[in-house]
């Protein structure tokens, strides 16, 4: 059972699409467990271990404006939200949100390889979770 209902889910990324101005894009979200997300992140990014988050855009590429209404794809690890949440103390609704909103993040152009932006992508994505 996931820790968000799908009236949270939609909330969530309906806001998050709002403040970018692509209220009209759509994003598919698959939710998963560690085995399934470590196998992803093996066949994608030829890293062996489970992660939080995945994103897939849809409007890169060649056939990148094909379908300019849908952002992509975002696949979030469901037993790595409950788990970080009780590592770090934290309520594993948010830390599924973060999760959601890091994953819009991605397929919206956001970086998260240097320190500088890790803090940017943290500091908008805390930014959201205030606003709902």
């Amino acid at each position: 059972m996931l820790p968000l209902s799908k009236n949270e889910i939609k909330k969530l990324v309906r806001k998050t699409l709002s403040l970018f101005k692509e209220s009209n894009s759509r994003v598919g979200l698959v939710f998963v467990n560690d085995g399934v997300m470590r196998r992803l992140n093996w066949k994608y990014r030829k890293i062996d271990r489970a992660t939080d988050c995945l994103a897939f855009p849809m409007r890169e590429g060649v056939d990148g404006q094909l379908n300019p209404e849908l952002l992509g794809d975002v696949v979030i690890s469901v037993d790595m939200a409950k788990r970080n949440a009780k590592l770090y103390s934290a309520n594993v609704k948010k830390e599924m949100s973060l999760y959601i909103i890091h994953g819009i993040l991605h397929l919206l152009g956001f970086k998260d390889t240097t320190a500088l932006e890790r803090k940017k992508m943290l500091r908008i994505e805390e930014d959201i979770l205030r606003r709902l």
